[in-house]
């Protein structure tokens, strides 16, 4: 985006303001003040709430800026929260600072209900919408959490019976050669998105490159991702083979042809099938997501439909992964220019 300063409508406004009430029927005076009590409500100031209880429980034992061990406590802010200073850099640093919480201006509880939401198959206009929002409070938090799930499929490993299958995602069509689609199923113009489940609950959904699937990009996408030994249910598909062989799986294969029409109860592949099924709906509900970002988002879909099933279990996971990386996004960095008013 350019450097100019730029502005957006304020998640505030009603077609109200600035008119007395003497002017406003009294459905448009009780219509105003209700949007107005629940934007207050949801952008209530961290001073009214407080995050000290849950930024100090996460004591640091080292500098997020120079990474010395040397560190001491130094006080504490307005509002409770720890300070320390560092004896390397000489820096003070809060327990949020290098984390996608630092210099934030509202709760915590603020983002909890934000990935309920997102966990939820919750799109970003109807987020932005419920919450009150300005347009670009919630993309900037999308991105934020993001950051936050990278590489949480690393440690996923399907054991017992798992189910395989690829599934293609059309390109943007400003990404496809000529603007145009490719025809066929297994088209350079699509994403292939490998997937993956077992008997234990367990599922893996990675990107493995454009087209149809060769052996090296299927080793790639499920070879660090499947126990030795197991069992692999399968469709057949000839790049699969490298697993068998390296891993020596027991493999059970079914011809696509024949699994066309069955219902779930009969059909071998239904778990995978399903978090097709789902993956398609998760999309769907994300239409207009940058292609060069799908891997962020097959991880926020990994989040969804692994355990645990509870969604504020979930947030809870992903507080705590949060506050262990140093990670941050700050809101004129991921826009890239001067100003915003909300």
């Amino acid at each position: 985006m350019s450097g100019k300063r730029w502005h957006v409508p304020s998640a505030s406004a009603t077609p109200w303001d600035g008119i007395g009430d003497d002017d406003l029927t009294p459905s448009q005076i009780v219509v105003r003040d209700s949007h107005r009590d629940v934007y207050e409500f949801r952008h209530r100031a961290l001073s009214e709430v407080g995050d000290a209880g849950f930024l100090n429980g996460y004591a640091r034992d080292r500098c997020p800026r120079c990474g010395c061990d040397r560190i001491q406590r130094w006080g504490r802010e307005q509002g409770g929260v720890q300070r320390y200073m560092c004896r390397g850099c000489r820096r003070t640093f809060t327990p949020s600072t290098g984390t996608i919480f630092e210099d934030h201006k509202l709760p915590v509880a603020d983002w909890v209900e934000f990935m309920v939401q997102a966990f939820g198959f919750e799109s970003l206009e109807a987020m932005t919408r419920e919450d009150r929002r300005s347009g670009t409070t919630t993309p900037w938090w999308m991105a934020k959490l993001f950051l936050v799930l990278r590489g949480v499929q690393d440690g996923v490993v399907l054991s017992g019976e798992v189910q395989i299958d690829e599934k293609m995602h059309p390109l943007a069509a400003k990404d496809r050669a000529g603007g145009r689609a490719g025809m066929g199923a297994y088209s350079k113009d699509k994403v292939c998105i490998a997937v993956g489940c077992d008997d234990a609950g367990r599922s893996l959904m990675v990107r493995a490159g454009l087209g149809k699937l060769s052996k090296s990009r299927c080793w790639d996408a499920y070879g660090g991702h499947i126990e030795r030994g197991s069992t692999l249910v399968h469709d057949r598909e000839n790049a699969h083979s490298v697993l068998v062989d390296r891993l020596a799986l027991k493999s059970v294969s079914y011809r696509s042809a024949d699994l066309k029409g069955l219902d779930d109860r009969r059909n071998p592949l239904s778990r995978v099938n399903h978090m097709h099924f789902l993956l398609k709906e998760f999309m769907h509900r994300h239409s207009g997501f940058d292609r060069d970002r799908i891997d962020d988002w097959l991880n926020l879909f990994s989040v969804i439909v692994n355990p645990p099933d509870s969604r504020l279990e979930k947030a809870a996971m992903v507080l705590d992964r949060a506050m262990s990386l140093p990670v941050s996004l700050p809101y004129r960095e991921y826009y890239g220019q001067n100003g915003c008013s909300e």
